[in-house]
This record gives C-alpha cells, sequence and structure tokens, in this order.
C-alpha cells in the first residue's frame, strides 16, 4: 500500500513538472513570437512563398533546391486562399511551436525508454529551453529536421549495436526523410556505412563467421538503397533540371563561398536556383577552385573563426541578450564524458570494447563533421543553425556513456538514501538548467532572436 502511495505521488509530481515546462515553454514561445515580426528575415518569406506554390501546385513543386521540400509542403496543410501572407505567417509560426512540443514529448519518451528520470529531466530541458523554445515561433525547417535527425540518429546508433536487416532498411528511409527536411544528412548516411565497413574490418580481422561477413556489406547495401530509393523521384527530377541528382545550392556553390555577399554576387545572381548557373565553367565554385585560389592558413583560419563565432553565440557573458545559452552545459557534458571514458575503459574487457568501436566511431564521426561543417559554414549562414541539429544526439550519446554498467555503478549514500553518482550530479546539473531558464523567461527572450 505505502509502494503504491508512493508511486501515485510520483506519477503526481511528474506530471505537475511536466505541466509546467509546457507552460513556460509556450510562454517563453509566445515572447519570441512577438520577437519574430518580420517575415522576411531568416528565409521565411521564401518558405511562405514554397508552402503557397505547393499548395498551388497539389505538391507538385519541390523548390529550386536551395530550400527542401517536406516542411513547406507541410505547412501548405494549413494554407488557404484568402490568407495573405502575413496571416500565413503568423499559422505556421503557431503551428510550428505546436510541432516543436509533439516533437519533444515524442524524444522524451524515446529518452525516458532509455535512461533514468535524473538524465532525462535535466537533457530534455537542455533541449527544449536552450534550443528548440528560441527557434520555435518561426517558419522555418529547422526544428523539423532536428527532430528527423535525432530519430535518424539514435535508430543508426541501435542498429549498429544489434545489427538487423529491418533496422538497416529504417536507418536509410529516416535519414531520407531528414534529407527531404533539409539537404544535410549524407554525411551521416556516409559515416554510418563507413561504420559498418569499420565493424567488417574487425571481424575479418578477429576471424569472424562468415555469415556475418557476408551480411555487414548487405547491411550497407540495404541502407543506401532505401535511402535513394524513397528520395529517387526528387533525385531523379534534380537530374533532369540541373544535371545533377544531388543538386543543392548550398551544398554544390555556396559551402565555396567565404561571405552571403559573395554567394549572393556568384551563382545566385547567375541563376542557380532556375538551372545551373551561366557563368563560365572557372568561375563555378567548387572544391579543387577553392584549394587553387586560398592558402592553407586561409583554410584553417576558417575553421578557426568559425569554432570561435559559435562557440561565442553560446558563451558570451550571462548579462548578454543574444547568449543562447548551449555553451555552459556542452561543456560541462564534454567535461563528464572526459572524466568518465577513463573509468569506462578501465573496467570494460577488450572484446567489448572492439565490439562497440563502431559504436563510438560512429558518433564521434557524426560530432567532429558536423561540428566542423558549421565552423565552416558560418560565414554564409551567420548563425548556429547548422550546429544546434547536434543537441538531441549530444544528449542521447552522453545517456548511453553515463547509463553503461561501470559508470551506473558508482553510488553514493546521503544519508539513509543511496543514490547513483550520476543522478545526484544531473541533479545538481538542472539547477543550473533552471538558472538559464529563468533568465531567458524574465528578460533575454525579450532581445533574443532565435532565427539565425
Amino acid at each position: 500500500m505505502r509502494i503504491r502511495a508512493q508511486n501515485n505521488l510520483f506519477l503526481l509530481s511528474f506530471a505537475l513538472v511536466v505541466i509546467v515546462a509546457l507552460a513556460l515553454y509556450f510562454h517563453i514561445a509566445r515572447i519570441q513570437n512577438e520577437k519574430n515580426s518580420d517575415l522576411n528575415q531568416s528565409d521565411q518569406g521564401a518558405y511562405i512563398e514554397f508552402a503557397v506554390e505547393a499548395w498551388n501546385t497539389h505538391l507538385h513543386y519541390t523548390g529550386g533546391r536551395n530550400r527542401m521540400p517536406l516542411f513547406p509542403w507541410l505547412m501548405s496543410l494549413f494554407y488557404a486562399p484568402d490568407l495573405s501572407d502575413e496571416d500565413f505567417f503568423a499559422v505556421g509560426k503557431l503551428i510550428n511551436t505546436w510541432l516543436s512540443a509533439l516533437a519533444l514529448m515524442l524524444l522524451s519518451a524515446a529518452f525516458l525508454r532509455r535512461f533514468s528520470f535524473a538524465f532525462v529531466a535535466y537533457s530534455v530541458l537542455c533541449i527544449a529551453f536552450l534550443t528548440f523554445v528560441v527557434k520555435a515561433p518561426f517558419f522555418q525547417a529547422e526544428l523539423l529536421f532536428y527532430s528527423l535527425f535525432a530519430v535518424a540518429f539514435i535508430r543508426a546508433l541501435d542498429n549498429l549495436r544489434q545489427l538487423s536487416w529491418r533496422g538497416s532498411a529504417e536507418v536509410g528511409l529516416l535519414m531520407a526523410l531528414a534529407h527531404f527536411a533539409k539537404a544535410s544528412v549524407l554525411p551521416m548516411l556516409l559515416i554510418f556505412v563507413a561504420s559498418l565497413g569499420f565493424r567488417w574490418c574487425v571481424q575479418l580481422l578477429l576471424g569472424g563467421a562468415r555469415g556475418e561477413l557476408l551480411r555487414l556489406p548487405g547491411q550497407a547495401a540495404l541502407c543506401l538503397l532505401a535511402f535513394f530509393l524513397a528520395l529517387l523521384p526528387y533525385l531523379q527530377e534534380s537530374y533532369q533540371r540541373y544535371g545533377s541528382h544531388m543538386y543543392n545550392v548550398n551544398t554544390t556553390f555556396y559551402v565555396w563561398y567565404d561571405s552571403w555577399a559573395e554567394a549572393k554576387a556568384g551563382t545566385k545572381a547567375a541563376g542557380d536556383r532556375e538551372g545551373w548557373p551561366d557563368l563560365p565553367a572557372d568561375e563555378i565554385p567548387g572544391l579543387h577552385k577553392y584549394l587553387r585560389e586560398h592558402t592553407l592558413q586561409q583554410i584553417i583560419d576558417r575553421f578557426v573563426n568559425g569554432t570561435l563565432g559559435l562557440i561565442s553565440i553560446g558563451c558570451e557573458g550571462e548579462s548578454n541578450a543574444h547568449r543562447l545559452g548551449y555553451c555552459p552545459q556542452v561543456a560541462a557534458g564534454l567535461a563528464i564524458m572526459s572524466l568518465s571514458l577513463p573509468w569506462l575503459l578501465w573496467n570494460t574487457n577488450r572484446r567489448v570494447m572492439l565490439d562497440a568501436a563502431h559504436l563510438v566511431i560512429f558518433a564521434a564521426a557524426i560530432f567532429v563533421a558536423y561540428a566542423l561543417a558549421a565552423a565552416w559554414y558560418l560565414p554564409i549562414s551567420q548563425g548556429p543553425r547548422t550546429l544546434l541539429v547536434l543537441i538531441a544526439p549530444f544528449y542521447w550519446t552522453l545517456g548511453l556513456l553515463m547509463h553503461a554498467p561501470p559508470i551506473k555503478a558508482l553510488k553514493m549514500r546521503i544519508g539513509a538514501v543511496e543514490i547513483t553518482a550520476a543522478n545526484l550530479l544531473y541533479g545538481i546539473l538542472s539547477i543550473t538548467v533552471i538558472n538559464e531558464i529563468y533568465q531567458l523567461a524574465t528578460w533575454r527572450a525579450v532581445t533574443l532572436y532565435g532565427g539565425k
């Protein structure tokens, strides 16, 4: 009877926390909604035009290969001909806010199935209030992309841990769906396939079973097949209109410019969204042209300056209204990883470590590749949009590490209560997140613009 009463009290407390968190989330989103009053800022007007054209063509319009179709197609479901652009802008911001809350609840459910309540509370607060809420009332594809990317990342890790044919197909399909929201998934797809290749090499060196050696290339091929088949109509249209299946103005051209001003005066002015840009071949940006025109020091400086810029956005002084606040929490997570890994390695036998190496390679490569890409692209994007896709995968990876048996076994006794060291740590860290949320809700959200 006593246990049942305790469970009921816990459920009641949990429900109360969720209600308060959601109320606060919508309150901050409302403040940010008022701040986001110009539909011509941060690509929002372009997304509105895309959605209207998608409605007019019954979803046959697929865009000019700058923005992917999934988000505008979704928004077109809420369009009506009697809506002005301003009215549709207001509707879209509201819909995106509710979609962001739904995505957070689904992510929370996934975290709760795998991790302790203390870690889930901490990590979901970080994801919700340091990234999602300031981007929720925007007519942009970012939060949809972040959510789909996170789901694909989680499924990829699960499938690497326990391979299955169905799992590999699901990974390919989820990555295709995320790519249809924003054309930034190819690196993750290639890293996933490379991780399977690494596992194949390990199995070959260890004399693995012949069936395993044959199955791994098949898993990689199935994932690639599922990805490209799901996107085939779109890719085929890209080839017919632009001469390349993977044509996207951002990854094909803009990434090789030194600033957005250069991109606007370059291939954008030459009609890169209508077809292949009308420029001489030696003026088309690309890797070879970039390497020919830039020194090694300039390339290094671009990575360094981009990294420092992204750190600054999250780490500026506490009194700065434009501080997103993700930097201290990510720094704390990285410090925890650095301190926990030696203990984990010391208490894990070599065979288990070798079997899990491809998981570590996958996660580490994703973070390094996307962080470097965000730093490189900062002169074009002028904001952290490309970096923040890593926030949910970061906390999922941190959760896997902190719930590994050797780490989970570390416990402390406070009076008569025994608690895991990890839960105590995340209970303390939650206080620092609450401080960030308090600042955001009371004054920072009024001046912070989350669309960049």
